[in-house]
């Protein structure tokens, strides 16, 4: 079974697995492979369709995006 899970709010659609992948390529481009995270929480704020993210990495060292990233 393929789950497909999107947001709707005031007239916009937003694809989680889009959200995710936007994420992930945030992560990677800032030199830091997936693979060493131990998790990844996302936040959406769906009224100004702003993405945070904070990241546990299996050092302890914390990732996370101070910018928002914004969903087009």
């Amino acid at each position: 079974m393929k789950i497909k899970t999107e947001v709707q709010f005031q007239g916009h659609n937003v694809s989680v697995a889009d959200v995710e992948k936007m994420v992930k390529e945030d992560i990677k481009s800032k030199g830091i492979k997936l693979n060493s995270l131990s998790s990844l929480e996302i936040y959406y704020q769906p009224e100004n369709r702003s993405v945070f993210y904070v990241a546990a990495a299996k050092d302890g060292s914390v990732i996370d995006n101070e910018d928002a990233l914004t969903v087009e």
